[in-house]
């Protein structure tokens, strides 16, 4: 089900049967709300009247599609056609002529990796590591499997398994998926996170669900104390 609004230039679409209005949303996007930042965008954080909150991801980029589109249609294009529990819901996505903005289920409990590398690192137990591990696994094996095409998600990182208020894990940012054929695509330059990168890929610029299995094991080793990686390191 896909609602459309439009206010103000701003083209609102909604996947989901929840009621979001433009204005609300724009309301949401303040200094005090942030909750995150990078290289594609910031993170705001926002509660709507009826007391929903959504993560709103303001991108860089500045038209669907386009150079500048950063992971805006992927993001879209993969989330918007799948469901499943351990992968972070796509609630729906706003545009204009100068920004893209897209509309997530809110995570409280922030990334795995602020959590394995913040304060409290240490009282997060084997046990709740090993179910976090497990959860953040069956979102990859749905993307790998039950996907037709199947999904490779490309960025793989212990700071895109996002936490909800039961600490349970959503496999997140789809902002370099692709969907995949087969047999191994062979891409025109490198992408992911530095310490994450399967060394084929890094060889030879193939891509197979294959890569995202390397990444994963690269989270399993942070989460269990074995190895930081650069990507770690550098937040």
């Amino acid at each position: 089900m896909r609602k459309i609004q439009k206010s103000k230039g701003w083209r609102l679409i909604v996947f989901q049967q929840l009621h979001l209005n433009v204005e609300e949303l724009l309301q949401c996007l303040k200094l005090e709300n942030i909750i995150g930042k990078g290289s594609a965008g910031v993170v705001y954080r926002g509660t709507m009247p009826s007391g929903l909150e959504v993560a709103i991801k303001q991108l860089v980029g500045s038209s669907r599609g386009g150079q500048r589109d950063h992971g805006f249609s992927a993001e879209i294009k993969t989330l918007g056609q799948i469901k499943h529990r351990n992968i972070v819901r796509l609630l729906g996505y706003m545009s204009n002529n100068e920004s893209n903005l897209l509309l997530y289920e809110y995570m409280p409990n922030g990334s795995l990796g602020k959590l394995l590398h913040g304060p409290n690192a240490a009282e997060l137990q084997w046990e709740r590591r090993y179910k976090i591990a497990v959860e953040a696994a069956k979102g990859l094996c749905y993307l790998h499997h039950d996907c037709s095409p199947l999904i490779i998600h490309r960025d793989v990182k212990s700071h895109n398994i996002l936490l909800d208020s039961n600490l349970e894990a959503h496999v997140a940012d789809f902002g370099l998926a692709k969907y995949f054929q087969g047999p191994a695509d062979c891409m025109s330059s490198i992408a992911g996170s530095f310490g994450y990168i399967a060394p084929e890929y890094g060889y030879t610029l193939k891509v197979d669900e294959k890569i995202d299995v390397y990444s994963f094991g690269v989270v399993l080793a942070g989460a269990n104390n074995w190895e930081e990686t650069g990507d770690e390191l550098g937040r």
